[in-house]
């Protein structure tokens, strides 16, 4: 038996195939039939064309094993010895195997997420970054924090990890509040853990909010609040109290005496008139002017009562609006040839710029939810990416149909709900996890990206918008 491979090494890309060509040569002197099995790490990834072969006496065939690593981390980079194992039917101690060398490329793919994405604690709190490495070559993720604003300090340990293919790798999340909460019920600061890695041209942002409880709670406030009332109220009493008594002392004093004359021949002078005990008459009341209301009398009662709140909103799904934030900029989306995956920003008015789009339908679905799609991807709605913050553009689950019976999912559905005293200003808020659309342009200068986050963390102009024409 005579065997040749040809190429004996070969190079693929994962998700990638590259095709071997054994030849088999029949040098003995009977009919033989023989069998090819792939063998080795690589042979779950090979598939034979031909597994079986029947050869004459001198003749000669080729079979092609392809082989196809999976874009996966079971298929690390670097070469791989492969055999392809040849038996003789009629003659099994003749079996041999011919070996090869395939050599699979590189990618890098991380995923990496906060766990808990909302951590909580009086003064300090703990959390975790995890990171995933889907690649198939060993990575090193370094890891940045920043706090959004001086309320709070964040530091990762440790600042980097080194993650074998298909492995996990974890660092610490320490938060520290730099003044304690002591009344005021639960503050909310929010905080951002860069992850970076090699392969990756930008740093994957995971965000998250530190629940600061206070010491005391809000009834303890308004206890005191009371209690203090009361005090001031006693000591005010009490002190009116003692004046009045004082006054009366001083009007009781005895009056100054003045002796008579005595031993002059002059009469004593005679007693006062006694009073009359006739009563004094009354002073004259007038008459009361029957052209004047009485006090309190008449009036039109008081006119009317409240509009029992605002109104609920109505929407043309067939007409183009703009959604603009209490901020003045307007919910943007870039047109891309990509079917799904962008991310939603913040920007302000453009005009005549095709790549650019700010003008969405609002799609009416059932139990008051809707959907938001953009005026040049009817296909593609809002999205609340899950595990994460950040908006983005996606297919509507459930395709076409889903835009008018609402079967799709509950990250890509949203409530339109009025805000009280703010006409014409409304808040979206997401199906999925019940936060707010937010504008984080202040936040972000760069990336100026739209963002869920829990209602009223932020102020008020970053978490109400105005759905205008």
């Amino acid at each position: 038996m005579w065997t040749a491979l040809e190429p004996p090494a070969i190079t693929v890309a994962p998700g990638d195939s590259a095709v071997v060509r054994l030849r088999v040569r029949n040098t003995g002197d009977t009919v033989e039939e023989y069998r090819l099995t792939p063998v080795g790490d690589a042979a779950g990834w090979a598939s034979v064309e031909t597994p079986v072969l029947r050869l004459y006496p001198g003749a000669e065939s080729t079979s092609d094993i392809t082989f196809a690593p999976p874009r996966t981390s079971d298929a690390v980079a670097g070469p791989t010895p492969f055999g392809i194992r040849i038996e003789p039917r009629e003659h099994p101690g003749d079996a041999d195997v011919v070996e090869g060398r395939i050599t699979i490329g590189p990618f890098a793919e991380v995923r990496a997420e906060l766990v808990p994405r909302s951590v909580r604690g009086r003064r300090r709190a703990r959390g975790r970054v995890a990171v995933d490495n889907l690649g198939n070559q060993p990575l090193t993720a370094s890891f940045s924090t920043r706090d959004n604003g001086d309320a709070v300090t964040v530091e990762a340990n440790p600042t980097a990890v080194r993650v074998d293919p298909g492995r996990a790798g974890f660092a610490e999340v320490r938060l520290a509040a730099v003044n304690v909460s002591w009344f005021g019920g639960t503050r909310q600061h929010p905080f951002t853990v860069a992850v970076s890695s090699p392969g990756e041209p930008t740093p994957q942002e995971l965000r998250g909010t530190y629940l600061q409880p206070s010491v005391f709670p809000r009834w303890v406030l308004a206890l005191g609040s009371i209690l203090l009332a009361l005090i001031v109220a006693f000591i005010m009493i009490w002190l009116r109290h003692d004046t009045g008594v004082k006054s009366q002392t001083a009007e009781q004093a005895p009056a100054r005496q003045i002796p008579l004359p005595q031993g002059t021949p002059s009469a004593l002078p005679s007693a006062p008139a006694a009073p009359s005990k006739e009563p004094s008459p009354p002073p004259s009341v007038p008459a009361p002017d029957p052209s004047k209301p009485k006090p309190g009398a008449g009036g039109s009662g008081g006119g009317g009562g409240g509009g029992g709140g605002p109104k609920k909103p109505q929407y043309d799904p067939t007409k183009l609006v703009r959604i603009q934030s209490g901020l003045g900029m307007y919910l943007t989306t870039k047109t891309s040839d990509a079917r799904e995956g962008r991310y939603v920003t913040t920007w302000g008015e453009i005009k005549d710029n095709p790549t650019w789009d700010q003008y969405w339908y609002v799609r009416p679905l059932p139990r008051d939810e809707f959907a938001f799609t953009s005026s040049s991807e009817p296909w593609a709605v809002v999205d609340n990416l899950r595990e994460g913050n950040k908006i983005e553009m996606w297919g509507a689950v459930g395709g076409d149909p889903s835009l008018t019976n609402g079967q799709m999912t509950s990250n890509q559905k949203w409530a339109i709900q009025p805000i009280e005293g703010a006409e014409g200003f409304v808040k979206l808020v997401s199906k999925d996890d019940k936060w707010c659309l937010s504008d984080l342009s202040p936040n972000d200068k760069v990336l100026q990206v739209a963002e869920v986050r829990p209602c009223g963390a932020l102020p008020a102009d970053q978490q109400r918008w105005r759905i205008v024409a």
